[in-house]
């Protein structure tokens, strides 16, 4: 193999080695999917976590902005995707819960909250790999369902994590996200990698009508048999 040729399939190695891991973490393209950002594939983790060991509480909370579009009667929001890591040390810690929250918009930031669970354990964690230095895992939970209508909302995400390490939810292309940080709130600057799976909702009318249709389908069928 000759010298320029050996430079063509390195640089094809390492490119296929970049967007394989960036891909492998990347929460959008799941089924049924309502919103999303992908992960950047970088290592800028923004802290959000509940220390169970050294007394500070849920000091850090970081949030992501995302919007179910109107035209339809509601939502019915099935899993939450995430990709997040270590840092402070950059090593993996014990996680004992995630809590979910979805949170109305009140003019550009988290409102109240619309919607919450608790999820023990650290469920679906999956390892990445490591980006420079630091340990990036990919996240989900699944949920019977959140009844949601139509609207702009904020999705948070705190583990349950003795301090050290640090959690921190990794950024996204895109997006728009916030953080409070020992009380003190304000935009990140950009967003997080997330994604909202669920379904569509029809409307009442929409329902009424398919019920309509089912009984005069069995009616012509009755008719058929007699």
């Amino acid at each position: 193999m000759s010298l320029r040729n050996l430079k063509v399939v390195l640089v094809i190695t390492l490119f296929a080695l970049c967007t394989g891991v960036a891909g492998f973490g990347d929460p959008c393209g799941v089924t049924n999917q309502l919103a999303c950002s992908n992960w950047d594939g970088g290592s800028n983790l923004f802290a959000s976590q509940n220390d169970t060991v050294a007394g500070n509480g849920n000091f850090a909370t970081t949030y992501e902005q995302f919007t179910l579009p109107g035209g339809v009667f509601g939502y019915s929001v099935e899993s939450f995707h995430w990709v997040g890591g270590y840092f402070n040390p950059p090593a993996a810690g014990t996680i004992t819960k995630w809590t979910l929250d979805f949170y109305a918009d009140n003019s550009g930031a988290p409102g109240a909250s619309v919607w919450s669970k608790a999820f023990p354990g650290n469920p679906s964690e999956t390892f990445i790999g490591n980006v420079n230095g630091f340990p990036i895992y990919d996240y989900s939970v699944s949920f019977p369902n959140a009844a949601v209508a139509p609207g702009t909302y904020w999705a948070s995400v705190v583990p349950d994590l003795g301090f050290p390490p640090q959690w921190g939810w990794a950024t996204g292309v895109g997006g728009n996200g916030y953080q409070c940080f020992f009380g003190s709130c304000g935009s990140a600057g950009g967003g997080f990698a997330f994604a909202v799976d669920g379904k569509v909702v029809p409307e009442p009318g929409s329902l009424l009508l398919l019920g309509t249709g089912l009984l005069g389908l069995a009616g012509a069928l009755r008719r058929k048999l007699l």
